[in-house]
This record gives structure tokens, C-alpha cells and sequence, in this order.
């Protein structure tokens, strides 16, 4: 009869297992009494290990989510460029300047907009315009030639490019004109009406105080005193001298030159060329081209945009024209108005 199992919990007892011969031992015994432990205290003393870590989109869903939309959007843009072959073309600028010179704002904003745009490789000035304000005229020849000191760019003359329009041609490194384009009309000019008569007619009279005799030049109610007229003759004449120091600078030509045909008068393209004013007889499509192989560009790998963008509605081009008429009148009535 075997002996009674001894169960204590500190020392537990199993019997032997017996080995190979049948008969029992010590290695057997051993490896029984270390494997085979009872299920509740065995699973007990196994030490547990750290919890597994979760994938970092489960433990960040929302960050997981966001990346993934950037993802695909890079993507599909990516996509969409090189599905459109359009958008990875480089272009040439069609920068217009039509009418009468009031503002440079559109103008300069747009060549500001070209200057930044790496894909802009080049720009044509295309000009039908009889001039305009001193100032504003200024401005558009110093953001053209600030432009064509980083980029190709080459002024393309139409039925017209006088006085002011003229000035701003002079930014370009090259002038094209047609053979019949007016041109040049270099001058400076200034229109004050005289109302005195008709406002005394009906009965209107109008009396100006001022701290200085000079202050009120310009006044239409009544005539010019001679020291008026002096004192805007010496403004003319200043506006003058830059109009032609810029013509003899910009196109390399004595000074003595440009003044034998300074005087106002208008141009022919052809005669223009005769005179050095622009450098080459043709069309827009002559200076695109010209820009074209300056940019080191091959038929078909650019594309050509325009600007300023102008309102296509006729009723909004009728209302910027009355709008434009009746601003410049009014800057007439309150200020001495210097035209190019």
C-alpha cells in the first residue's frame, strides 16, 4: 500500500515519474515536481511582462487622420500638375496699358505680381495709350524697369504710345513700334479753365483765404497773376528736364538730340527709328518673340497671360469711364493738373 501524499503549499510532493526502465528517478522526479504545479498557483507566480504598446494612429487618431488628408492632397495635386501640362509650363506676361494715365495702381500691382512669380519668365509692355499724369507715368516706367532688370522684357507700341505712354516705354530693354504708331510727344502740359465770366454771369462770386500769395494757383474763379503763371512755368520746366534727361538716358542719345524733336510733337514709328526712340519696326507678336528666345524658350513649352484683368461688362467699362471722367475733372478744379 502506497504512502499518503504530503500537499503542503511550501514544500508540494509529487510522486516520481518513472523513467525509461519502469522503474522510477531522480531526474524524472525532479523535472515532474518543477513543471507540474497546481493551475491556480502556477498561473499565479508566472510574472506578467509590460502591456503591449498601440500602433501610434490608435493612440493619436485625430493627428493620424489629419496627416493622412495632407497626405492625399499631396498627392493629388501632384497630380493634377503632372496629369495638366499646362500648369508646369513657364509663361510670358502681356502687361496692358490702354487710355488715358489717371492711376498706376492696377499697372504697378501686377508687375509687382510678375517681379515674384518664378514661372513668369518674361513680359511684353503692350502700350495704346496717349499719356497722362506726370506721377503716375513716374511710377509705371520705375516698376518696368525694375522688372526688366530681373526678367526679358520688351514694350510693344499700338496705334498710339505718346507723352506718358511713351515715358513708360523707356523701362524696357527693347521698343517695338508700328510704322504708323504715334509716338513720343515729349512735353509736359497743364489745362486751368477760367470761370470767372460765366460764375460772375449768374450771379456766383467766391473769395480764398490763404497763408501764402503762391497758394492759391490755379484757381478757376478768377485770371492767372503773372507771378502765378511764373511759378508754374518753373514747375513745367523741371517736369521737362527730367522728361528729357530720362529719353537720353534710357536710350543713350545726346541730350542736343532729344531736344530737337522734344517739343511736343507726336512721331511716327518709322520717323521714331530714325531718331533712335524705339529700336525695332513690328508688332506684338515681333516682341513676344523677341522675349520668347531671350527666355531661352521653344515653341509650345510657354504659355502667355495677360493683365491687368478689366472688367469684361460693357455697363462696367461705361461706369469706369464716367467714373474716371469725372474724377480727373474734379482733381482739375481742386489742383493744378500736370499731364505728360
Amino acid at each position: 500500500m502506497n504512502p499518503p501524499l504530503s500537499l503542503s503549499p511550501e514544500t508540494p510532493s509529487w510522486p516520481p515519474l518513472p523513467d525509461a526502465t519502469g522503474k522510477g528517478g531522480k531526474t524524472a522526479a525532479s523535472d515532474r515536481a518543477a513543471s507540474a504545479q497546481p493551475p491556480g498557483e502556477a498561473w499565479l507566480r508566472v510574472p506578467l511582462g509590460p502591456e503591449p504598446k498601440k500602433p501610434w494612429r490608435k493612440r493619436h487618431p485625430f493627428l493620424f487622420f489629419l496627416f493622412l488628408m495632407v497626405l492625399l492632397g499631396a498627392v493629388f495635386s501632384a497630380g493634377v500638375i503632372i496629369g495638366d501640362g499646362k500648369a508646369l509650363k513657364p509663361s510670358i506676361a502681356v502687361i496692358n496699358l490702354e487710355g488715358l494715365i489717371l492711376d498706376s495702381g492696377a499697372i504697378t500691382r501686377f508687375i509687382a505680381k510678375i517681379l515674384a512669380d518664378p514661372n513668369v519668365k518674361g513680359a511684353v509692355l503692350r502700350i495704346n495709350s496717349p499719356g497722362g499724369a506726370v506721377g503716375p507715368s513716374q511710377e509705371i516706367f520705375a516698376s518696368v524697369k525694375r522688372l526688366a532688370h530681373v526678367k526679358p522684357l520688351a514694350a510693344s507700341m499700338g496705334a498710339v504710345a505718346a507723352s506718358g505712354g511713351y515715358y513708360a516705354a523707356l523701362g524696357a530693354k527693347k521698343i517695338f513700334a508700328n510704322p504708323s504708331t504715334l509716338t513720343g510727344s515729349i512735353g509736359v502740359k497743364m489745362q486751368i479753365p477760367n470761370l470767372g465770366g460765366l460764375l460772375s454771369t449768374i450771379g456766383v462770386s467766391e473769395k480764398t483765404l490763404t497763408t501764402g500769395k503762391l497758394k492759391d494757383t490755379g484757381n478757376i474763379t478768377r485770371e492767372m497773376r503773372p507771378e502765378e503763371e511764373e511759378y508754374l512755368r518753373a514747375l513745367l520746366k523741371d517736369m521737362y528736364d527730367e522728361f528729357v534727361d530720362s529719353v537720353s538716358r534710357e536710350r543713350s542719345l545726346p541730350k542736343d538730340r532729344v531736344l530737337e524733336t522734344a517739343d511736343g510733337r507726336a512721331l511716327t514709328g518709322r520717323r521714331a527709328l530714325e531718331l533712335g526712340l524705339v529700336d525695332e519696326m513690328g508688332d506684338i507678336n515681333d516682341a513676344l518673340r523677341y522675349v520668347q528666345t531671350q527666355c531661352g524658350l521653344l515653341d509650345g513649352e510657354f504659355k502667355i497671360v495677360y493683365g491687368p484683368k478689366k472688367k469684361t461688362s460693357l455697363l462696367a467699362e461705361f461706369a469706369d469711364a464716367l467714373l474716371e471722367t469725372v474724377v480727373s475733372r474734379s482733381r482739375e478744379a481742386e489742383q493744378v493738373q500736370f499731364m505728360y
